[in-house]
């Protein structure tokens, strides 16, 4: 297993775990618990996986505190969208393009992963985008 392996898997196993803890709490309760445990964990696994689902959660949340789990996302940007595209989570991908976060050549890197990891959800949005945004650059064959 090679160390980005490894790290995805901490970081589904901690995704894993948020998840069946907010099944107990209401939506500012588990929005406060996530910020609380993102400003003092130090394991970047359950630190990206409480920014990922602090950023997304749609209700709890103030605005600084989606700042700066956006902010943290930014600078981690491939890891984040490697994460959603294992869970083939396109709508969250797509948002996270939007805020101009990552460009053509990690899209390109995106879209090899979805297609090695067998995402359809993911791998078809990736697709549109590139299509929408960059094209594809067609081969001219001469004989």
């Amino acid at each position: 297993m090679t160390e980005l392996s490894r790290f995805q898997k901490d970081v589904e196993v901690a995704a894993t775990a948020l998840e069946m803890r907010a099944e107990n709490e209401d939506a500012k309760e588990e929005a406060i618990h996530l910020y609380r445990k993102f400003g003092s964990t130090k394991q970047e696994p359950l630190r990206l996986a409480v920014a990922l689902r602090g950023y997304f959660l749609e209700e709890g949340v103030e605005e600084e505190e989606r700042a700066h789990y956006g902010a943290y996302l930014k600078k981690r940007i491939r890891p984040a969208v490697e994460h959603l595209i294992l869970e083939d989570d396109w709508e969250k991908i797509e948002k996270l393009y939007e805020n101009e976060w990552f460009g053509e050549q990690e899209l390109e890197v995106f879209l090899k992963l979805a297609e090695e990891w067998r995402r359809p959800a993911a791998l078809v949005g990736l697709l549109h985008l590139k299509k929408e945004n960059y094209g594809f650059k067609e081969k001219k064959f001469e004989l």
